[in-house]
């Protein structure tokens, strides 16, 4: 391609083992820099990538000449910090799910961004797997008006202390925990079928209270490795949704939407499953979760927001939607009572 977007990367986690590769591998794409908050680690990426550039200094990265995007993909209490002084440069902006620890603050990204004049999307990735796209297709078609949605992960990733280091994700302060890695992306999905969510509660749990933070050091865990999140939709109907990394046997990830017309399943063998009342379930499958391929579509669709003028897809506007839930879950949390989300009004 003649002219593809010169982007940079900032955070070497997602960011490096996701996102870089796959603008990499695109055409539209030439990533020229990545930002890590350690130096030596942002240098060894950019080495290992042919990058222009690795630095932990942001002002250095947003410095480079010919760049126009960025992706953020740091701590989420830092996306503002990052994303608006991309925005604020002139430069297209990529944010991490979740836009940012609350309502307010991703809201200064999406009007900073607004008021620069540049793209702003958001990468909720997961709905583009093949798999769960094919299954909000069905779901769409078939479905109805809500029963009971349930969306069941259980993961043995985090089943032992050792098995993951402690990170920021097992850093509450930080914005970490599994409701931000994966929860978002489950209330994404649930939106995209059923947007009006009327009122939701929650309870989180530590299930590995410490990890190690290196030779000889345990560091406490303070951001949630299970939770359980029930929403009630305006209107009649119920969901359920919830994870668990700590399981000491995982499984697939199964989905169920069960509606007045119809039914529609993702199975743990990522086969999805659908038909009207009265009709016996058809099935296909299996069919892709690859997260690179789905993040694929992402910038495929960034760089149409950014070159050819499309609306950006996920956008800003979807971005808030989750964060309000989002935001509701964890005041429920806390407060062990029943939230309503905040409403948001589409941006201007």
């Amino acid at each position: 391609m003649n002219d593809p977007v010169k982007i940079a990367i900032a955070g070497g986690g997602y960011g490096s083992k996701v996102a870089l590769p796959v603008y990499s591998e695109l055409d539209g794409f030439e990533p020229v820099a990545i930002w890590s908050h350690r130096g030596e680690r942002a240098r060894e990426l950019a080495d290992d990538a042919g990058l222009e550039l690795g630095t932990s200094d942001f002002d250095e990265l947003l410095s480079v000449p010919g760049l126009e995007a960025v992706h953020v993909a740091t701590p989420v209490v830092t996306h503002p910090e990052f994303a608006l002084a991309a925005a604020e440069r002139g430069l297209h902006v990529m944010c991490e799910k979740p836009m940012a620890d609350n309502l307010e603050d991703a809201r200064r990204i999406a009007a900073g961004i607004r008021s620069a004049g540049v793209v702003g999307a958001v990468d909720w990735e997961r709905r583009m797997q093949e798999s769960r796209r094919r299954l909000i297709e069905r779901a769409r078609e078939v479905v109805g008006q809500p029963r009971m949605v349930s969306v069941s992960l259980v993961y043995d990733d985090h089943a032992e202390p050792d098995s993951r280091p402690w990170t920021w994700v097992h850093d509450a302060t930080l914005g970490g925990g599994r409701l931000q890695g994966y929860g978002v992306h489950d209330l994404d999905l649930i939106l995209e079928i059923f947007p009006d969510v009327e009122a939701v509660a929650a309870a989180t749990e530590v299930g590995v209270p410490e990890r190690p933070a290196g030779e000889d050091e345990m560091r406490r865990v303070t951001a949630e490795d299970a939770y359980g999140v029930l929403l009630r939709f305006r209107g009649g109907g119920l969901g359920l949704v919830s994870l668990l990394s700590t399981a000491q046997h995982g499984r697939g990830d199964v989905i169920e939407i069960h509606g007045d017309a119809g039914t529609a399943r993702l199975d743990g063998d990522q086969r999805v499953w659908w038909g009207r009342a009265g009709e016996e379930l058809q099935s296909e499958g299996p069919l892709d979760p690859s997260s690179s391929e789905a993040f694929k579509q992402v910038a495929r669709n960034f760089f149409a927001a950014i070159r050819e003028g499309a609306e950006p897809d996920p956008s800003l506007e979807e971005g808030l939607r989750v964060q309000a839930l989002f935001d509701a879950v964890r005041a429920a949390d806390v407060e062990r009572r029943w939230v309503q989300p905040a409403p948001v009004p589409a941006l201007a």
